[in-house]
């Protein structure tokens, strides 16, 4: 879990200096040395998502729609995490409650 909040943390840190310098274009894309930022697993993790998209030599830009997809793929997943957590203690609950003696 912590891994995975650095991971996020240090995507959010790469796409904010690739919109700082509004590489968002295969016009107006950047080397990760041009935006002071050194390729990692995370850079390679927005690549393999097509956030970052490579029109050739060693340029990215920020692929803005796919960015947000992926934001809103992680949402729905965080919240189905959640629900499921819910139903599980609503279950967990149910079964102690009934479970105890002189229950109905």
């Amino acid at each position: 879990m912590v891994i995975s909040t650095v991971m996020m943390l240090r995507q959010r840190a790469i796409v904010r200096a690739f919109e700082r310098a509004a590489a968002t274009t295969a016009a107006t894309a950047c080397t990760a040395e041009q935006l002071g930022l050194k390729p990692g697993m995370a850079w390679y993790r927005l690549v393999s998502h097509a956030v970052l998209r490579c029109p050739g030599e060693g340029r990215y830009f920020l692929d803005v729609a796919n960015w947000q997809r992926l934001r809103r793929r992680r949402h729905r997943i965080a919240l189905a995490v959640i629900a499921g957590v819910l139903v599980l203690l609503g279950l967990l609950f149910v079964a102690g409650t009934l479970s105890r003696p002189g229950a109905p």
